[in-house]
Order: C-alpha cells, then sequence, then structure tokens
C-alpha cells in the first residue's frame, strides 16, 4: 500500500472524511475502480489518500491532470492542488491500533444514510452478518496481502442485542444495530476492529447515489 498526500491551498469547508469519501473515490476514479482509493485523512489544507500500489501510476495521473486543468472539485468547493507527495509510513494506517478499539465488548453502528446490500442483481435484507461478510469482501478487493478471513463460529459469537432498521427507499435500509463481541477472543476482536474501521473510512453497501452507505461507529 502507498500513501498520497496532496497539499492544497486552504479550504473554505471543512468537512468530514466519511461525508466525502464517496465523493473522492467517484472523482478519482470510474466505478469499477471506485474502492480502489482510500480518504484517510483530511482537513483545510492536506488530503491523504492510500493506494494499492498497483493503481498508484493511475492515481498520481489523475491528479496531475485535475491540478493542470485546475478543475478538481469536492462538494462542489474548487481544491487548488498545490503539492502531490508520495509519503513513506512506517504503520498502515488500517493497522494503526490507535484508530479503532472494540470499548467493553459492544459496538453501535448507526447508518447515516440509506444503505443497499446488493448481491449480483438481488437486493437483500439487513443482516449484520451480511453487513460484516459484504464488507469483508470489500476489505479483501482492496487489500489483497493483508487478506481478512470470517470464520463462521467467530460469526456465531457475535450477537446482536439492539436493532433499529427502517426500510427506505429503493429497497435501502437506515437505523442502528449494537453488536456484542464479547465473546470473541483478543485476536478475533483485531481482525473485527480493522473491518470496522474500514468500513467507517469506506461506508457500506451498494453506493446507487452519493452519500449512500454512510455510517458511525460508536
Amino acid at each position: 500500500m502507498k500513501t498520497i498526500l496532496i497539499k492544497t491551498k486552504k479550504r473554505k469547508n471543512n468537512i468530514s472524511k466519511e461525508y466525502l469519501q464517496g465523493d473522492i473515490q467517484k472523482r478519482l476514479f470510474s466505478n469499477e475502480l471506485s474502492n480502489k482509493v482510500l480518504l484517510t485523512n483530511i482537513d483545510l489544507e492536506n488530503i491523504e489518500l492510500l493506494i494499492n500500489e498497483e493503481n498508484l501510476d493511475f492515481l498520481v495521473n489523475k491528479i496531475l491532470e485535475y491540478k493542470l486543468n485546475d478543475n478538481f472539485y469536492i462538494n462542489h468547493e474548487k481544491i487548488i492542488i498545490k503539492e502531490i507527495k508520495l509519503v513513506d509510513k512506517i504503520e498502515d494506517n488500517l493497522e494503526n491500533k490507535e484508530k479503532f478499539k472494540i470499548i467493553n465488548d459492544r459496538v453501535t453502528i448507526v447508518f447515516k444514510s440509506p444503505t443497499i446490500f446488493k448481491v449480483g442483481y438481488n437486493f437483500l435484507d439487513f443482516s449484520f452478518q451480511l453487513l460484516l461478510l459484504l464488507s469483508c469482501q470489500k476489505y479483501n478487493k482492496f487489500f489483497k496481502d493483508k487478506k481478512i478471513i470470517l470464520d463462521k463460529n467467530e460469526l456465531e459469537k457475535i450477537i446482536s442485542i439492539r436493532e433499529n432498521i427502517q426500510k427506505n427507499e429503493l429497497n435501502s435500509f437506515i437505523g442502528e444495530v449494537e453488536l456484542d463481541f464479547s465473546n470473541l477472543h483478543s485476536k478475533e476482536k483485531e481482525k473485527y476492529e480493522t473491518l470496522l474501521y474500514f468500513m467507517k473510512l469506506n461506508g457500506v453497501g451498494y453506493k446507487y447515489k452519493k452519500h449512500y452507505g454512510m455510517i458511525e461507529i460508536i
């Protein structure tokens, strides 16, 4: 994995990376490649992206094209690109244990915008097991050399202690679910902490429209 730092002229709007993740992906990659880049950090003057090494040249060329043409926009705000840097980091952003921890064995996942589960041509109803499995598939497409394997026995140990899921437009849903991880040992929990942090960065489900699948993890 490689980290690219884009230094920009100071922006006016400071919006969370969770809100901008889908927008960044669509602007930098075509639909079939949109899961290849993660927005790992953003402030008023810096944008930090995590990218597969095999797609690095494509991404750099795309950013240079935006810089040359002076037509890079995020959330309707024009972004003036000043510098593009390849940053060497000892620790992978998604492996930094400071990023996300399961506290007191419980996690609440809040679906802040409509979320869709779609496999092939089929739209599927919500289940937290399906949420984790589909998110794991996305993770493994991104991190081909650091794949996560979800064991059936592990999934059966995770308990849904509260669900408030409401159906929404176009086979989507919103709401929240609270999960209990107390039956997992520490090594198993670490795997789910990595996956949950990826879900928080990338969003979940089928991205039918901009900002679909935005979540908050508490």
